[in-house]
Order: C-alpha cells, then sequence, then structure tokens
C-alpha cells in the first residue's frame, strides 16, 4: 500500500497517476475536501498523516517547503508516530539539508529517498515528470514501481543527492526567469518593438525560458520560487551574487503579488492568482 500526503497543484495529479495503475492508495491532506475527488477514484482517506502510513509499505510526501514536512512528518499524529517499517519518498523541495536532517531523526525500521521533481502540473497529470531521486540502492530498486507512473527517475546519488539536484534546477530557472524579465525591461527601454525582442530572444540562449514565460497554465508561484532562491542562499553554496539579486527581486514580487506565477515576472502573461 502506499500513502500519498499532500495533494496540491502537483500532489493531487500523481496520486490519480497512482490510482490509474492500479495502487492501493490511501492520501492526506490538510483540506481534506481535496482529497475528496481522489475517493471517487478509489483511495481512502485517512484523518491524520499518522493513519495514513499506518499499514502503508511506501509513504509519499508532496508538500510546499520544510515547514509543511516538519509538521507532517514529525509534529503530532505525523507519519513517523505509526509504528512500523517503510520507506519514506520526500518529493517536495526542501533542500538537502532539510533532507539530511529528515534522515538523522528516522526511527529504526524507515528508510528515506528524496525524490524532487521537475516538471509542472502539465508533467505531472502526463506521467511525464523527471524525478531526481537520491538514496540507497536497494531503497531505490524498493521504490522504482510506486514512481514509475510519476514520469522517469534520474538516480542522482545518496541520501539528499535528489534534493541538491533539484535546488540546481529550480536555481537556473528561477534567476534565468528574472534575467530575462530584466532583458525585457531594457528592451523597452530601448524602445525595442515587442515582436522584434521576442523574435531575437526566441533563436538565443534564453529561448526555453521564454517557451515557459507564454506557456499558459503554471502552477509555480512567486512565493514558492522565493521560498527556493532562500534554500539555496542557506546552503553550503551561499554567498552567489546572481542568485543573490534574483532572490531580491522575488522577494519584492512576492510581497505583493505571492500567489502570482513565477511567468509574470515578465509580464508576457495575465496574472494568475492562486
Amino acid at each position: 500500500m502506499i500513502a500519498f500526503i499532500g495533494l496540491g497543484h502537483m500532489g493531487a495529479p500523481m496520486a490519480r497517476r497512482l490510482l490509474s495503475a492500479g495502487a492501493e492508495l490511501v492520501v492526506w491532506n490538510r483540506t481534506r475536501s481535496r482529497a475528496v475527488p481522489l475517493a471517487g477514484a478509489g483511495a481512502r482517506i485517512a484523518d491524520t498523516p499518522a493513519a495514513a502510513a499506518a499499514g502503508a509499505d511506501i509513504v509519499i510526501t508532496m508538500l510546499s517547503g520544510p515547514p509543511a514536512v516538519e509538521s507532517v512528518l514529525f509534529g503530532p499524529d505525523g507519519v513517523l508516530s505509526a509504528p512500523g517499517s517503510r520507506c519514506l519518498v520526500e518529493m517536495s523541495t526542501i533542500g538537502p539539508a532539510a533532507v539530511h536532517g529528515i534522515a538523522a531523526r528516522l526511527p529504526a525500521g524507515v528508510s528515506l529517498v528524496d525524490a524532487p521533481v521537475a516538471g509542472g502540473v502539465r508533467q505531472a497529470e502526463a506521467g511525464a515528470l523527471r524525478i531526481l531521486a537520491g538514496g540507497d540502492a536497494p531503497d531505490l530498486e524498493r521504490v522504482a514501481p510506486a514512481l514509475a507512473p510519476l514520469g522517469t527517475v534520474l538516480r542522482c546519488g545518496g541520501v539528499g543527492s535528489g534534493a541538491s539536484a533539484k535546488m540546481v534546477a529550480n536555481t537556473a530557472l528561477i534567476g534565468g526567469m528574472a534575467l530575462l524579465a530584466e532583458i525585457l525591461e531594457l528592451a523597452g527601454l530601448l524602445a525595442l518593438p515587442q515582436t522584434l525582442t521576442l523574435d531575437v530572444l526566441s533563436h538565443g540562449p534564453l529561448a526555453s525560458l521564454l517557451d515557459r514565460a507564454q506557456a499558459p497554465g503554471g502552477h509555480f508561484t512567486l512565493a514558492l520560487a522565493a521560498k527556493d532562491l532562500t534554500l539555496a542562499l542557506t546552503s553550503p553554496a551561499s554567498g552567489l551574487p546572481v542568485t543573490t539579486a534574483a532572490h531580491a527581486t522575488l522577494q519584492t514580487a512576492a510581497a505583493h503579488n505571492p500567489g502570482h506565477d513565477l511567468r509574470t515576472l515578465t509580464n508576457l502573461t495575465a496574472p494568475q492568482p492562486r
């Protein structure tokens, strides 16, 4: 049995993919109403994280950040208060320091794979995520069948390496989007027509970022992006001047519109509050 904890924009379609693949699934979410549609698809709703974990061989967490993970795992009625052996698959973006902190506190019989994902809601719905997995080889083998319906697994190394790879990927994405926004501002100051600017950029090194900035949908909020850069800057690799500047930009934007998608930095799409 698999327990899935956290049914937000990413978690809900991931859980649905597992149900479609025939998994026996129990789910928990802080807002219970988000779990109800999955119950109609065959999932059992648990009243607490501990109840979800009880009897589960694998527990997947997909939450907003370190405080939420800390609460769900170690808080009252948390996952780790449920007795028994299991493998915890931590798929949230919390950074390697938090992952190592969790690993150091696990009780006997509970192992850990950190497996944050690259990709958005559309990839989650299609089972096309790129899963950046870190852990001991036996644990990675153990959870491989559960992760297969969600996307392609890239084995990154030991515990914490998946979180490190995700930190690198997200810092590149967020920093690149902040740079793209500044370049578009520069083009405006130079009175370049937007159509010309977009044509020039679409044939350069920022082409993939430009595509993302113009794509429909999006659930990577400014607040979450600011959180991810905070993780990068409080890691052992702190003191990065470009990332520090991008972080300041994100903090300012998030303070005014925390629920808007990261793409709205560029003003190429209408704001989409979440």
